[in-house]
């Protein structure tokens, strides 16, 4: 009997991915065991298994290399400093990205509080800005992209972290309800429910503070 006939290839496939995922957490609970005694190595190899997603998670919210950089860093020290707190009642993965995420959002704060243009810019601030006009888009579609992507990171920033974490690995990673859900640890149901939630919060935050009828997520 050909197996791969008789199930569909979906569920294979889904069974591979499922058994990759058992096989990695395992392997992840493993190393986080061995740097909790100490290995420095074990955390070592966490952090070269977790540095690029991380990475890529964090630029998705400062958009900026250096500062990405800056924040996985500060996040894998953040880690491995407070290492003996990690609970375990979620994965390392989930743990760290939480970490990172947050310090993002505090740099994207910081960021935005201590942006306070001069009115008389010198020659060098004008140059910079004048340098724009040769790229596209123009300077004043970047500056409205940016400002609506920024007061949308920092609506996001504002939600209960059960609701955040949810919304920024649905779009910042780009993950589906159910990798969401495997990733902390809840139903797909549960996902779902906290995503209509967030965007039902992120709807009312928008309609107040641009006084709109209505915004479409």
């Amino acid at each position: 009997m050909n197996i791969q006939k008789a199930i569909p290839l979906t569920e294979l496939q889904e069974g591979t991915r499922s058994n990759v995922a058992k096989a990695a957490s395992t392997d992840e609970e493993l190393l986080v065991a061995q740097a909790k005694s100490g290995r420095s190595s074990a955390f070592g190899k966490l952090y070269e298994l977790h540095r690029v997603r991380i990475y890529h998670t964090v630029f998705r919210i400062l958009r900026n290399r250096q500062d990405a950089e800056d924040a996985v860093q500060r996040s894998f020290q953040r880690a491995f400093t407070n290492l003996c707190k990690f609970r375990e009642d979620s994965t390392f993965s989930t743990w760290i990205t939480r970490i990172a995420i947050n310090d993002a959002l505090m740099l994207l704060r910081q960021r935005r509080a201590n942006k306070r243009l001069p009115e008389d810019n010198d020659d060098s601030e004008r140059s910079s800005v004048l340098d724009l006009t040769d790229k596209a888009p123009t300077p004043e579609q970047a500056l409205a992209e940016n400002e609506l992507r920024a007061a949308v990171i920092h609506a996001i920033s504002q939600l209960r972290e059960n609701l955040r974490i949810v919304v920024l690995l649905r779009e910042l990673q780009g993950l589906t309800s159910a990798e969401t859900a495997r990733r902390l640890g809840l139903t797909v149901s549960a996902v779902k429910a906290r995503t209509f939630h967030a965007k039902r919060c992120l709807r009312r935050h928008f309609e107040r503070e641009f006084k709109l009828p209505s915004v479409a997520w």
